[in-house]
């Protein structure tokens, strides 16, 4: 197997893929699952499973019923998570990336898809648990490829360690249910904004499945950061996608979507792209959040995953 290289290791906090409450809403809750791996790592409990009904392998960490991550066994490359597919959008809203940085690895199923879909692309992949990695060499068809660079660390230390500058900053990571307080907050998300190039732009996978105060003080986090914010809502996944970006003009809806129309000729990416930007496409832009900022000094995350939100228009006080 020709395996993506492991380039640094460093203890941090926990970076992971997604947790979708998947199981139920397919019915793969009430079939027989044939566990392939279940093994502690230093961060989480990874349990791989294998769904044969509905031919479905899925990635596991602790002991919640989600998921971080599935693959069609037949196909391992397709998408199969909605929010994936909408994650995709950011390299049709940015005219022409060639360097994206993905913080948070899950079952690869984004690496692969880029791998083979835009195989120019220099992709950088930043992942926490070295556990993680193998996982995905051994079960879910992840492997190397001359423009695919791993790193073992946690993703806020490489992004202080590495001047390197990206088109797009994917944000993927997750421990077992919630994103890790530190990488929610403004401080980093300015940092991840120092390390763009012109015109780049950041795109946040935020899992609510029921909206909260800290899903508005997400996106008033990024709004405070970015000129212009833009929000993709992943069908009814309970994912939001949340995108700034540092372009001098706004990304009208029908041009974003040209943009996918234009990426996505020639490919069988297996949705359409195009049609899924025009569906959930929403500019945040100066929309007012009655949330402050989320702070290093201040990010109480799972208190106001707790709390519902006041009024999204509600005047910040």
């Amino acid at each position: 197997m020709n395996r993506p290289v492991i380039l640094a290791a460093a203890a941090g906090a926990l970076v992971a893929g997604p947790a979708l409450f998947w199981l139920a809403a397919h019915g793969a809750a009430e079939e027989p699952a044939v566990t392939r791996y279940d093994r502690e790592s230093k961060y989480y409990r990874i349990r791989v499973v294998d769904y044969p009904k509905e031919g479905r392998r899925c990635l596991h960490f602790a002991r919640s019923r989600g998921i971080q991550s599935s693959m069609f066994l037949s196909d391992p490359v397709k998408l199969d998570l909605r929010y994936s597919q909408s994650m995709v959008a950011a390299l049709a809203l940015h005219p022409a990336p060639q360097d994206v940085l993905l913080v948070g690895l899950g079952g690869a199923s984004l690496p692969k898809f880029i791998q083979k879909h835009f195989p120019d692309v220099r992709l950088d992949i930043v992942e926490i648990d070295p556990d993680v990695v193998r996982v995905c060499q051994d079960w879910f068809e992840f492997k190397g490829t001359p423009n695919t660079r791993v790193v073992v660390m946690d993703g806020r230390m490489y992004l202080k360690r590495s001047p390197k500058q990206y088109d797009i900053i994917m944000l993927d990571a997750y421990a077992a249910d919630r994103i890790p307080f530190h990488l929610t907050t403004l401080e980093f998300i300015q940092l991840a904004k120092s390390r763009l190039k012109e015109g780049g732009l950041m795109a946040s996978n935020l899992w609510e499945h029921a909206v909260n105060r800290f899903y508005h003080a997400e996106l008033r986090t990024f709004q405070a950061a970015f000129p212009r914010t833009y929000l993709c809502k992943a069908g009814d996944s309970g994912n939001i996608i949340v995108f700034g970006s540092l372009a001098a003009e706004q990304a009208l809806k029908e041009d974003w979507a040209a943009r996918a129309a234009r990426i996505a000729a020639g490919k069988d990416l297996g949705f359409d792209l195009a049609d899924l930007v025009r569906r959930e496409y929403e500019h945040l832009g100066t929309q007012k959040i009655a949330e402050k900022p989320l702070t290093d000094d201040m990010a109480p995350v799972d208190t106001l995953r707790r709390e519902h939100p006041r009024h999204f228009e509600e005047a910040q006080s």
